[in-house]
């Protein structure tokens, strides 16, 4: 996706999160996140965007340190407000920056502006589905940037964790299928760690859903049961435990 689909999508994403957690109210129980509340997610989104907007504006190139990027969060009746303007922050910074510019990232393959505007477009969609689910009516990811996202949580999240000798248990992969149009990926697990091929592949189990189904399930924001499994199906339990430490 190029810089302008993904900060379009933090855009939307980021207004209908803030839609979904006015209507579940701020008491709201989180069900991905035991022991948030609406008012814990905003707050956290809110704290994100903030930290963002901090290494954007100051072209930071190391990772920020101390305080001078926090607040200090207001009353529990302020927090949509809040997540309103820092929303509004980030993608004013955004907006207002070369993807190509050089900035400190977490991730050393990419060390310019452009990571931040993939990062900040799937850290929103991700908790607009948490406050969705909240509300009692999650909707589906964007086929496109559900599939950027399966990309983004196998490559940036996964693969790097997993190092090889990190990943108890014999060799086995894992066939993850988009049957919404293009997207396949051959998940390894085992001494190798955890490794990542792209294409049509037969792997010692197979999960099948739309991209938006193994984003979330990726992301743990939707059951197994929304899929259709194959094979070995504890490889799929196997790779989702994976998953759930990183994600």
């Amino acid at each position: 996706m190029e810089p302008a689909a993904y900060l379009e999508s933090i855009r939307s994403e980021g207004a209908r999160l803030g839609e979904a957690a006015r209507a579940a109210g701020l008491q709201a129980a989180v069900p991905a996140c035991p022991g948030w509340s609406i008012a814990d997610l905003l707050q956290h989104t809110a704290l994100v965007y903030r930290r963002m907007t901090f290494v954007v504006t100051t072209g930071a190139r190391e990772r920020p340190s101390g305080d001078a990027w926090r607040r200090a969060a207001p009353d529990p009746d302020e927090v949509p407000a809040w997540f309103d303007e820092e929303l509004d922050a980030v993608v004013s910074a955004l907006s207002a920056t070369d993807p190509t510019t050089p900035m400190w990232t977490w991730w050393q393959p990419e060390q310019r502006a452009r990571f931040w505007f993939r990062r900040m477009a799937h850290e929103t969609v991700v908790h607009r589905a948490d406050a969705e689910a909240a509300r009692g009516a999650l909707t589906p990811v964007r086929t496109e940037l559900a599939r950027d996202g399966v990309d983004e949580a196998l490559d940036l999240f996964l693969a790097p964790n997993f190092p090889p000798g990190s990943l108890d248990g014999p060799p086995a992969t894992v066939h993850l299928h988009a049957t919404d149009g293009a997207g396949e990926w051959l998940v390894g697990l085992g001494p190798d760690g955890v490794t990542v091929e792209r294409g049509h592949a037969k792997g010692d189990a197979a999960v099948r859903g739309t991209a938006s189904e193994l984003l979330l399930w990726l992301w743990g924001r939707a059951p197994t049961g929304d899929l259709e499994l194959f094979g070995d199906v504890a490889q799929v339990a196997r790779l989702r435990d994976a998953a759930a430490v990183v994600t």
